[in-house]
């Protein structure tokens, strides 16, 4: 799919996909900075910020690749999109569930599963978004 794509226009797109980025980590920034300040490293650890973010990018990715699907001139193969959106309705849940234990029962080991979680996010954000951006410009 990347050779399709000049240079140019994949900077383009990660650039776009960097800025809308940009918007999620700024609280995170702030939270971190303030926590640090105030506090200590475990409260960083032990907010549910993480997961719940988490859960807000899963759930973007899943409507911008389904606007891609829609938008697109591509023929989609059902079952590989079903597996597509089953997969992140799952980190969805994920999100949620760990969401959740964090605010009910918070933990160490809790709070660094959401931290891989909100890497994972991080990761196919840039990965998903430039799938969309494929589709929607009827490339493959």
């Amino acid at each position: 799919m990347r050779s399709e794509f000049s240079a140019k226009e994949r900077k383009a797109v990660f650039a776009d996909l960097k800025a809308e980025y940009i918007y999620v980590l700024i609280p995170f920034v702030l939270l971190v900075g303030v926590r640090l300040y105030a506090g200590t490293w475990q409260e960083i650890v032990l907010s549910p910020d993480w997961s719940l973010i988490s859960c807000v990018v899963f759930g973007q990715l899943a409507f911008k690749m389904s606007k891609a699907v829609a938008k697109s001139r591509l023929k989609t193969n059902e079952q590989q999109f079903g597996y597509y959106s089953a997969k992140r309705f799952f980190w969805i849940v994920v999100s949620a569930a760990l969401y959740f234990g964090m605010i009910a029962k918070p933990s160490l080991l809790l709070g660094f599963f959401q931290f891989g979680l909100f890497f994972i996010a991080a990761f196919l954000h840039f990965s998903d978004g430039f799938a969309a951006y494929a589709m929607q410009r009827g490339k493959q």
